[in-house]
C-alpha cells in the first residue's frame, strides 16, 4: 500500500520529544510505516515497503546492500522515551524514562523487491488509539514526505507540537539531545548552525511550516534558540472560509481526510448548513464512541455531515426558548434511526479498543447486547436464512 496524499500521520509528543536519532534509509521506513497507521487501528500490523519507497538513486547492487544493511542496524536501535501514565497514556507530572526498541521486525526481501517491517508492540501507545490520551500532534503526510534530512524531520514535528503558539525556545544542550547528536559531532555552534539549523531551515521552508530563529546568549555562548513560526493553511478553503482553521484541524485531528474535509468545506460555503453544526455532531459521534456503539468515529462523523441526518436535530436544538411555551426535547433525546450489523456489534465486543477495556464489561454477548443496545431501545431484527438475526436497530435517543 502506498501513502494516501491527503492521509494525516500522528504521533504522540512523547515520541516526538524522545531521544533517538536516525539515518537518511532509517528515516524513510519509519516514515513509511506511520504513513500505513490509520488512526483506528488498535495494534501494529507488518506491512511490505518497497525499495523505490526508501531508495530513491540506485547504483547497481549497493543500494540493495544499504537497505540490507539497515534493516540489520534496526534490531538493535532503541528510543529513549517518556514512559506514560498506564491508564491515560498521559505525560507524567515527573517525567521518568526508558529504552525502547523501535522495532519488531525489518527484513530486507531480494524476492519481494523491498523491505517486510512491522513496529514494536511496545511503542503502541505512543502511535495508535491516540484520541485516547489527547496528547499528540499531527501533519499532513505530503508535508513530512518534503524532507530529506533526519535532523529536519524531528525538528519539523517539535515545531508542529507547538503550532498553536507561533514559537518554540529550546536551549542547545536540549536540542542535541533530542537529535542524538553527540558532544564530539559539531563542537563549534558554527558547525551546528550550518549543518543542523540553516539545513532544517531551507528544507521546512518548502512544508506548511517555515520557521526563522532568533539565538539567545548567555554571556558569549548561545544557549537557547528561538523558533519562530506561523502553521500556513494546509489549503485554499483554509484561507478562504472563515473559521475553517478551527474546525478543519479538529476535524483532522479525530481522522477525517482532507479530501472529507475539502467536501465538508463545500457544503459549508453552500449553505447548506453552519459550522455550529459540526460541533454538534462532533459531540454526539464522540459519545457514541465513547460507549463502544461506534467503531469508526472520523467515518461516521463525515457521513453525518454529508448526509445531514442529524441536521433537524441540530435546527430543533438551536432554536430559542421563549415564554412559557414546553421547552423543545433536545436533539439528543430525539429518536433517530440507527442499524448495526451484529457481526459488527460483536466483534467490538471480542476486540475492544483501549477505552472500552477500561471498562466494565458484560461476561457474556448477550449481556452484553442487553447493557449497552436493547435497554437503550434497540431492538433485533429477525433476518436471513432460518430467522437468523443479521441488525440491531437503535430507535432510541443518541446521548
Amino acid at each position: 500500500m502506498e501513502p494516501i496524499p491527503d492521509k494525516r500521520v500522528a504521533q504522540h509528543n512523547a515520541l516526538i520529544n524522545a531521544r533517538f536519532s536516525f539515518v537518511p534509509l532509517q528515516m524513510r521506513l519509519f516514515v513509511a510505516l506511520l504513513s500505513r497507521i490509520d488512526f483506528e487501528d488498535v495494534d501494529f500490523k507488518e506491512h511490505f515497503i518497497p525499495l523505490d519507497e526508501l531508495v530513491f538513486e540506485r547504483r547497481g547492487g549497493s543500494a540493495y546492500e544499504q537497505v540490507d544493511e539497515m534493516c540489520k542496524g534496526l534490531a538493535s536501535f532503541t528510543l529513549y522515551i517518556e514512559e506514560l501514565e498506564e491508564k491515560t497514556r498521559r505525560r507524567r507530572r515527573k517525567p521518568s524514562y526508558t529504552y525502547i526498541p523501535l522495532m519488531a521486525e525489518a527484513g530486507y526481501r531480494a524476492d519481494l523487491g523491498g523491505v517486510v517491517a512491522s513496529f514494536n508492540p511496545k511503542i503502541m501507545p505512543y502511535l495508535l488509539q491516540l484520541r485516547e490520551s489527547g496528547n499528540f500532534t499531527t501533519a499532513e503526510i505530503q508535508q513530512v514526505l518534503k524532507l530529506k534530512s533526519p535532523q529536519s524531520l524531528r525538528i519539523y514535528w517539535l515545531l508542529k507540537e507547538y503550532a498553536d503558539f507561533g514559537k518554540r525556545t529550546i536551549s542547545v544542550e536540549d536540542l542535541r539531545f533530542v537529535l542524538g547528536i553527540e558532544e564530539n559531532e559539531y563542537p563549534r555552534f558554527s558547525n551546528f548552525k550550518a549543518r543542523i539549523l540553516d539545513k532544517a531551515q531551507s528544507e521546512i521552508a518548502a512544508t506548511d511550516i517555515p520557521f526563522t530563529y532568533e539565538l539567545e546568549r548567555e554571556g558569549k555562548t548561545v544557549a537557547r534558540i528561538k523558533f519562530l513560526f506561523q502553521q500556513l493553511a494546509a489549503s485554499a478553503t483554509k484561507k478562504t472560509l472563515p473559521g475553517a482553521a478551527e474546525w478543519a484541524e479538529a476535524l483532522a485531528q479525530i481522522g477525517v481526510s482532507q479530501r472529507s474535509i475539502t467536501t465538508i468545506a463545500h457544503q459549508l460555503e453552500n449553505n447548506e448548513y453552519d459550522v455550529g453544526y459540526i460541533a454538534f455532531v462532533v459531540q454526539i459521534v464522540e459519545g457514541q464512541f465513547q460507549k463502544g456503539k461506534i467503531k469508526k468515529p472520523a467515518g461516521a462523523i463525515y457521513k453525518a455531515l454529508v448526509e445531514k441526518y442529524l441536521l433537524d436535530d441540530y435546527i430543533l436544538a438551536s432554536k430559542p426558548r421563549t415564554g412559557a411555551k414546553k421547552e423543545l426535547p433536545k436533539a439528543t433525546e430525539r429518536k433517530l434511526e440507527v442499524a448495526f450489523r451484529l457481526s459488527e456489534v460483536r466483534e467490538m465486543y471480542d476486540n475492544p479498543g483501549p477505552y472500552a477495556q477500561r471498562q466494565k464489561r458484560a461476561d457474556t454477548f448477550e449481556q452484553h447486547l442487553q447493557q449497552v443496545y436493547l435497554q437503550d431501545g434497540f431492538a433485533v431484527e429477525q433476518a436471513g436464512r432460518g430467522g437468523v438475526a443479521r441488525e440491531a436497530k437503535l430507535t432510541g435517543g443518541l446521548e
